[in-house]
């Protein structure tokens, strides 16, 4: 069955979606193609699955250069309806950072519009953390954060920590707005009461 045909069995049986165009239909394939790829020589688990439908190079979601968030993209968050989110944020953070020196570690910071919101009311307050970290794994939008934030505050870019793994010792304060859902994640079933772990494998027919 060609590609196109099996997106539109799948369409329909999901109920009124529509199908997608001619791009993101050629995008898609191109992902299944790499899957496939890895599927053919062994399974691989849920975690591994999820980290390339996401993440893979050119190919995932957050990672493949079309803009996923704000005006224009498939979804919208807090940060970048209004910057009131990331004062009332900072406003948080403030009370724990007036007590003792700390730092800010961020997990997937998006667009970076709430770094810039959360830092400039920090800045106002006189109660900047040592370093903003953020822990992001898309190349593209950690480009993109890299350009807002030096656009919008130079003043303060040295502070910005890019992060490819948790620091061994952190003090100080955890955000993670709407980044849960995009984590990868281990999949277990229960058989009786012993745990096995999920995996995805190719059907018969691919």
């Amino acid at each position: 069955m060609a590609y196109a045909d099996r997106i539109q069995s799948q369409i329909q049986a999901l109920g009124d979606l529509p199908m997608p165009d001619s791009v993101a239909l050629e995008h898609s394939e191109r992902l299944y193609q790499h899957l496939n790829q890895q599927l053919q020589s062994a399974d691989i688990p849920f975690v591994d699955f999820m980290q390339q439908i996401l993440y893979c190079p050119g190919l995932g979601y957050y990672s493949a250069g079309s803009h996923k968030i704000g005006a224009g993209g498939d979804f919208i968050t807090a940060p970048e309806m209004s910057p009131l989110f990331g004062v009332a944020i900072a406003n948080q953070c403030a009370q724990i950072l007036q007590t003792q020196p700390g730092n800010i570690l961020e997990f997937g910071a998006g667009t970076g519009k709430l770094a810039v919101s959360v830092m400039q009311r920090l800045s106002q307050l006189d109660c900047l953390p040592t370093n903003y970290f953020i822990l992001e794994v898309s190349a593209d939008l950690k480009y993109r954060q890299q350009t807002l934030l030096k656009e919008q505050l130079p003043e303060l870019f040295e502070r910005f920590v890019w992060l490819e793994q948790l620091p061994s010792k952190f003090n100080g304060v955890v955000l993670a707005n709407e980044v849960l859902d995009a984590m990868p994640v281990n999949l277990f079933r229960l058989r009786g009461e012993t745990p096995h772990e999920q995996v995805v494998s190719l059907a018969g027919d691919g």
